[in-house]
């Protein structure tokens, strides 16, 4: 059903809970640590009948297995125990990791590395894409700055499709990584229903305060959803608009030469900090860009 609407990718599972199943551990025991013979079977145990199921369907090649999510350099070698041993199993199955690590070891058993955008270093990705892997970028409750590009609700739109014109000046960066879409955790003792109109106006009744990470407080508001719980489905939000247009922008400087499109990109945002807030300049330069694609193609 994924498939058919359009889903690229298919995570089969995270290593570390495969490995550990029905275990109460800090993230630090869950992500640093010696693995057993016994835990390691056990993990290829529960993806043997998944990685099964999508080759009968036909879908292996958007498959790929995650885990070590932003663990530090410290657990590489339960990192090399668990991957490597999937990579023994199944050479072709796609391995990814989010790690924000100072130094990438190229002979890691990752297919993709996932690092948030802002950490970004053109010489380790230059390596790590040598090797013939790939490199994807993501955001997430960070960076929190007020000064840095996020989707958080309360900051300008532009800054949300900005986010993704970073990553289109970058032309290693091949994917983009953001962890839910439909987190809809909603105030202290308080249950999220559908959304409802308020006197048949453009109100609603909906909380937008998001209490992902704290219980107490809202956090972050926005983080973890971009979708809202309405009568009929999920209605989308006027974020998850400026994030398909972000990626749209990305297919258009994509369709042009990288030192071009990076030029253009760069007309409006030159790091997670240094950008233009000006519609006027975006939607210039998105011409320009167009112009030139279309000049491109005429021969």
């Amino acid at each position: 059903i994924l498939a058919s609407q359009g889903a690229q990718w298919m995570n089969l599972i995270e290593l570390n809970f495969a490995a550990n199943p029905g275990t109460t551990i800090s993230r630090d025991e869950k992500y640093c640590r010696n693995y057993t013979e016994r835990q390691i079977s056990r993990m290829i145990e529960v993806l043997v009948p998944r990685v099964a199921q999508m080759e009968k369907l036909g879908l292996f090649n958007r498959s790929y297995v995650s885990g070590f999510d932003e663990s530090p350099a410290a657990c590489e070698y339960g990192l090399r125990q668990l991957f490597g041993a999937v990579k023994s199993k199944w050479p072709s199955l796609r391995t990814v990791a989010v790690l924000n690590w100072d130094h990438m070891p190229t002979d890691l058993p990752v297919d993709v590395w996932v690092q948030i955008y802002y950490l970004y270093d053109a010489s380790r990705a230059e390596a790590w894409l040598k090797a013939g892997k790939e490199q994807w970028w993501y955001h997430s409750i960070g960076p929190g700055g007020s000064k840095q590009l996020n989707t958080f609700i309360e900051r300008p739109l532009i800054r949300t499709r900005l986010l993704f014109w970073l990553g289109a000046g970058n032309f290693g960066v091949s994917g983009w990584l953001y962890y839910g879409v439909d987190i809809w955790r909603g105030p202290p003792h308080r249950t999220r229903t559908v959304i409802k109109r308020i006197d048949n106006t453009a109100k609603t009744d909906w909380d937008p305060a998001n209490y992902v990470w704290g219980p107490k407080k809202p956090f972050a508001n926005g983080d973890g959803y971009f979708l809202y719980p309405g009568p009929e489905g999920p209605l989308p939000s006027v974020r998850l608009h400026n994030i398909c247009d972000g990626l749209e922008d990305i297919e258009l400087f994509r369709m042009l030469p990288e030192d071009k499109a990076s030029n253009l990109v760069r007309r409006l945002v030159r790091s997670p900090t240094d950008f233009s807030k000006n519609p006027a300049l975006m939607e210039s330069t998105r011409r320009s860009a167009a112009e030139a694609v279309t000049a491109m193609l005429a021969g």
